[in-house]
């Protein structure tokens, strides 16, 4: 296959055009693995040296008239997980086809904070790249036009350069977050008429995209669109007459049919009278739900019950009344069927930030919650990486081992099972206001304690041992307290919010959904590595083709066939899938992050309760016995057999 790849040289302005035709390349995870692995050996480096390239582009079906098929892709070593990491934005990628290349690689480093300007017409792209002060950077993220952060850059950013474009186009920008810490976003809303689309919010968050953006390169912002149009070397799936029967001789029903049953969860589930991640996943959790700083084996079965009652009743009726039984629906920015974003009271709601900005940060009133996320999104925060810190940063301070002085909080938080059961709205309110203040402190490092945090709660907990020992008990640490999968010395990610055993194993992708993340399972260690991999193999696909994954049920089987039809390409999807793996896990080894043993006691808790919650009572007897070596065991077992099946060495 061949791909059409624009390298920009920010450095020294050397802008170049190239045609890549590689055997193994089919999409964006294929061609930034070959970049980091084998041309610039990015695992010799720091993930913010300008050398630490950043790839970003669409998959080889953008341009057809599949749904689903547009999301914009950035691919880059990670600062927080440090391997290289794949990171997706949904819906951006239809303006971006518009361009007409399908990757960008970015090298070098800016001197000032620079705006790429990308604009294709078909035949040629001007590329631009515009400076502005980091003074007035600055002073545009604390205010603009009554917004601030990701959103009155976004503002700026469309008042200034609008009128450079003739067309559609869209926005990529980052904010404060990526500056200051290891998890800064890329933030990019559908613009309509030069206006952002309410609820049309994305993000390519998970990993630190953002903080790769700006303080490797000094890029706060990516600009495109233009009139390029898509051609097919085989059959133009461009067509939805040529499609159509594609799909039809799979799936033996009419096409718009099977992609409405296969979506269901994501448009409207009329049995649950709702939809959307966050409509369908608190009904579905029940008392699994993830709470307070993911202290749920503490909590008995008969307060998390009460507490989700009220998480229905505080949390999600009014997103069902508001945004539900209005049908405030809308897409990603691409045509389609599935409207899967759902917003209420100008907020874009999504389980994901919602519920680690909420529930497990102590809020589970929906109008706290607004004041929490909102504060978390505009400044530019992987929401699910700071929900994960602010939850723990609340739980500290709860303790008494941090003080709210010193992280820059106005108060103590309410951060108990009682004040959720007994007083959730007034509890969630004060807890979601030290959340919003929490976002402000790290994202412009306000205080010595905020840069502390910015690194990431394990690297953090290293330096916070230290500085307070004398808070902590015999054998104690900081991580003790917190929820993360780690990765060789310092790597770390939040895991998704799910009380999933698969969520907490070190593996060369975490923090996605590259394992099995079905909460309420505890399942034998070779069974779940076997379903790790299983989910992994297409997991990959869907990212490396730029495909969303909401349309998983439907794509999955098809995938096959289109690439046989468009591109003539027949390709073994497990196998290239497992090399793949083996790739990326070679690679995570060079740069010296390779799996270890849980260094926090709170997520050996998880997997001990979770053997007992989810009705494993041979494990669950186990871990009554010996908690530590038995979940030494059970996670060597899920090592073993995963380094097994992919061929590797990958174990603790």
């Amino acid at each position: 296959m061949e791909f059409t790849v624009l390298k920009i040289k920010l450095d020294s302005k050397e802008i170049t055009m190239e045609s890549v035709e590689k055997e193994g390349i089919y999409g964006i995870i294929d061609y930034a693995l070959y970049l980091h692995d084998e041309v610039y050996r990015t695992y010799e480096l720091d993930p913010y040296d300008p050398k630490n390239v950043t790839v970003f582009g669409k998959g080889p079906f953008a341009g057809s008239a599949l749904p689903g098929a547009h999301r914009l892709m950035f691919v880059f070593r990670s600062p927080l997980y440090g391997v290289v990491f794949p990171s997706a934005m949904g819906g951006a990628a239809y303006q971006f086809q518009r361009v007409g290349v399908d990757f960008v690689v970015l090298e070098g480093k800016r001197d000032k904070p620079t705006v790429i300007l990308l604009q294709g017409d078909g035949e040629n792209i001007n590329v631009e790249l515009h400076e502005i002060e980091l003074e007035k950077v600055m002073e545009i993220w604390k205010d603009y036009k009554g917004e601030e952060g990701v959103y009155a850059l976004t503002e700026y950013l469309i008042d200034n350069f609008k009128n450079k474009f003739d067309s559609e186009f869209r926005i990529a920008c980052v904010g404060p977050a990526s500056l200051n810490t290891n998890f800064g976003a890329i933030f990019s809303q559908v613009l309509k008429n030069g206006k952002r689309v309410e609820g049309g919010e994305d993000w390519a968050a998970r990993g630190g995209s953002g903080s790769v953006l700006l303080r490797a390169h000094n890029v706060i912002a990516i600009i495109f669109g233009g009139k390029a149009k898509k051609k097919f070397p085989g059959e133009d799936i461009g067509n939805i007459k040529v499609v159509k029967p594609i799909v039809e001789g799979i799936h033996k029903k009419p096409m718009f049919q099977v992609i409405g049953e296969k979506t269901t969860k994501y448009r409207y589930n009329p049995k649950l009278k709702t939809g959307g991640t966050f409509g369908g996943n608190y009904p579905a959790e029940g008392d699994f739900v993830p709470i307070l700083n993911w202290q749920m084996p503490y909590i008995s079965k008969e307060d998390r019950i009460k507490i989700h009652e009220n998480i229905m009743k505080h949390y999600w009726e009014p997103f069902n009344k508001e945004a539900i039984e209005t049908k405030n629906w809308t897409t990603c920015g691409e045509p389609c069927p599935v409207v899967c974003k759902k917003f209420r009271r100008g907020h874009h709601v999504e389980y994901e930030p919602y519920e680690a900005n909420g529930p497990l940060s102590g809020s589970i009133a929906l109008r706290a919650s607004d004041i929490s996320v909102h504060a978390v999104d505009a400044m530019g925060f992987d929401a699910i990486e700071f929900g994960g810190l602010a939850a723990w940063v609340l739980e500290l301070v709860y303790r008494g081992l941090l003080k709210p002085e010193e992280v820059g909080l106005s108060d103590k938080p309410e951060f108990t099972k009682d004040a959720l059961i007994l007083k959730p709205v007034e509890a969630s309110e004060r807890n979601a206001k030290l959340v919003a203040e929490l976002a402000h402190r790290v994202a412009f490092a306000e205080n010595e304690l905020a840069k502390i945090l910015g690194l990431g709660k394990r690297k953090a907990s290293t330096i916070l041992d230290e500085k307070f020992k004398d808070r902590l008990n015999y054998g104690e640490s900081f991580k003790d307290y917190a929820v993360f999968t780690p990765l060789g010395e310092d790597g770390e990610i939040c895991p998704t919010m799910y009380w999933a055993i698969g969520n907490y194993i070190p593996l060369p992708i975490q923090g996605r959904y590259w394992t099995f993340y079905q909460f309420g399972v505890f399942l034998e260690p070779e069974e779940l590595a076997n379903k790790i991999i299983a989910s992994a193999i297409w997991e990959f696909w869907y990212d490396n083709i730029g495909w969303c994954r909401f349309h998983r049920g439907w794509m999955k089987p098809v995938l096959k066939a289109l690439f046989l039809e468009a591109y003539g390409e027949n390709v073994e999807m497990e196998e290239h899938s497992k090399k793949q793996l083996r790739k990326l896990i070679s690679y995570a080894k060079k740069a010296g992050y390779e799996p270890v043993f849980w260094d926090s006691m709170r997520v050996i808790d998880l997997v001990a309760a979770g053997a007992k919650e989810f009705g494993n009572e041979k494990w669950a007897e186990r871990f009554k016995k010996d908690k530590v070596g038995t979940a030494k065991e059970y996670l060597k077992r899920v090592l073993d057999t995963y380094s097994e099946i992919l061929g590797v060495d990958w174990t603790i």
